[in-house]
């Protein structure tokens, strides 16, 4: 369960570095429409991602829990 909430954190960290730096990197170099366009584009999914994997792992997580405690009726 480690495992899958360290990919996701990746994915969150490299979703929001990708997304926040381009305005900044932008201002330094010159960059192309399409190429700003691209990398926030490709950050917005990586985001995403990133929390579907959290969500899915927490609810995985929840769900073992129920199964293996003694005395919670499901």
């Amino acid at each position: 369960m480690k495992r899958i909430q360290k990919i996701a954190m990746a994915y969150l960290i490299i979703g929001l570095l990708l997304t926040l730096l381009m305005p900044i990197v932008s201002r330094y170099f010159e960059l192309s429409d399409f190429l700003k366009g691209f990398l926030k584009g490709l950050g917005l999914p990586l985001e995403i991602i990133g929390i579907i994997k959290l969500q899915s792992a927490k609810k995985n997580n929840s769900c073992s829990l129920k199964k293996h405690t003694p005395g919670i009726n499901n």
